[in-house]
């Protein structure tokens, strides 16, 4: 069984395989989770896996379902499959011009491209005043990252093995970020349920706006503390170069920058432009098939973002391939949903009048709160078993379980 071997987190995020055959897997600190590989069958599985580039074929096909009125449903569905290999190529696209301007400004770009979906439905729903939508779709990241994708890792890591060790030095300050994110988020929600005001809402509005501000410049403080201060945490020393492997580095041609930002343009275009026919659909496509909002919201989106990531992050790290690596990976997206894109939706919404805050409902702030209790339980141990990612998988099918079972007028329909 192929296993990833020796590897190095470089300061930009990207853990590097060395030895021949070359592989890269890219871990951002903005969040973003992409793996490129070449030179054996392994790769072969995670790249396939990773770039469903067939999918580009409902591209087309959902603008032209919403531009000619067809069934609710069939637009819903093209232009979601249409978002897959999306999201793939936008996360290879970022990683090229990270690799081609180096850690600093390969670190922004991440950030701004780490969950393109996320952040391109949560804006054209905070721009339609569907906050409660927005809001959705960033919890529901959030899960299916810290319990759905990382449970998976744990159980492709450590099936058939004993007992497995986290690297503390590494997983114990990302775990204490992802803590103190959590409360940010869920402080709102307490305040709003203790207090009794007439104003109260305007007060939530106005705490909501100061800890937003408050999150950007932790996660400005995050990105500074991975890539600069103590990008060490996040090293480990590759073996030494095997022969020819330098040559071959050598040999490799450097990105073509013009094409490269040509697609990551086009396919933000692209996602931007589904995410705004999926969403115009989306009251319609619920009253047809029964599914409420909130699922869709919390689920299905989610989910089609983080789909090729994770399958790869899953596969990266079967037959006990280092798994510190991969959580990482995915605590990482976390605090950029938590820290980054949540905060800035607040921001955007102040800015065009939207009543925006981090007062989430009741069922997303305890799903949220006990998602995070149980992670940072099972980093806190600094061992696992594939029971550990059992237990997270099946804490996440519980969500869908409860959400596919409201009724289509619930608060989002």
């Amino acid at each position: 069984m192929a296993t990833l071997g020796p590897s190095v987190l470089r300061p930009n995020g990207q853990i590097r395989f060395p030895g021949p055959p070359h592989r890269t897997v890219s871990h951002h600190p903005s969040g973003s989770k992409s793996f490129r590989a070449a030179g054996d069958s392994h790769h072969d599985q995670v790249s396939g896996n990773r770039r469903p580039i067939p999918l580009l074929l409902f591209l087309p096909l959902g603008v032209i379902a919403a531009l000619l009125n067809w069934n609710s449903v069939l637009v819903s569905v093209f232009n979601f499959l249409a978002i897959l290999p999306l999201s793939a190529i936008v996360s290879d696209a970022s990683d090229t011009l990270a690799e081609y301007f180096g850690d600093l400004v390969g670190g922004l770009i991440n950030a701004t491209f780490g969950n393109a979906v996320e952040l391109s439905t949560g804006i054209l729903a905070v721009t339609s005043g569907d906050t409660y939508f927005a809001q959705s779709v960033m919890i529901g990241s959030i899960l299916s990252d810290i319990l759905l994708i990382m449970g998976g890792c744990l159980i492709s890591a450590s099936y058939s093995k004993h007992i497995l060790y986290f690297n503390m030095a590494q997983t114990g300050s990302l775990s204490s970020l992802m803590v103190i994110t959590a409360v940010g988020l869920i402080l709102p929600s307490v305040l709003y349920a203790t207090f009794t005001s007439v104003d109260l809402e305007d007060q939530v509005l106005s705490f909501s706006r100061g800890t937003s501000a408050v999150l950007l410049v932790l996660y400005v403080g995050y990105l500074y503390f991975q890539l600069g201060t103590h990008k060490h945490l996040f090293q480990q020393e590759p073996n030494s170069p095997q022969e020819g492997e330098s040559d071959q580095d050598e040999n490799e041609q450097k990105p073509d920058l013009s094409k490269t930002v040509l697609t990551l343009i086009a396919a933000g275009i692209s996602i931007i432009l589904c995410s705004h026919f999926f969403l115009a659909s989306v009251p319609a496509t619920s009253a047809t098939t029964g599914i409420s909002k909130t699922f869709i919201a919390t689920i299905l989106i989610p989910i089609t973002s983080n789909c090729p990531e994770g399958v790869a992050v899953i596969a990266a790290s079967f037959g006990g391939g280092d798994v510190n690596f991969a959580i990482s990976v995915i605590v990482s997206s976390i605090l950029q949903i938590g820290l980054f894109a949540i905060p800035f939706l607040v921001m955007l919404g102040w800015l065009i009048g939207v009543p925006m805050t981090l007062f989430f409902e009741t069922f997303h702030t305890l799903a949220l709160f006990f998602a995070i209790l149980v992670v940072n339980q099972v980093l806190k141990d600094a061992k696992y078993t594939y029971l550990h990612g059992s237990m997270l998988v099946g804490l996440y099918v519980l969500f869908p379980s409860v959400l596919r079972g409201l009724p289509v007028t619930d608060i989002l329909a």
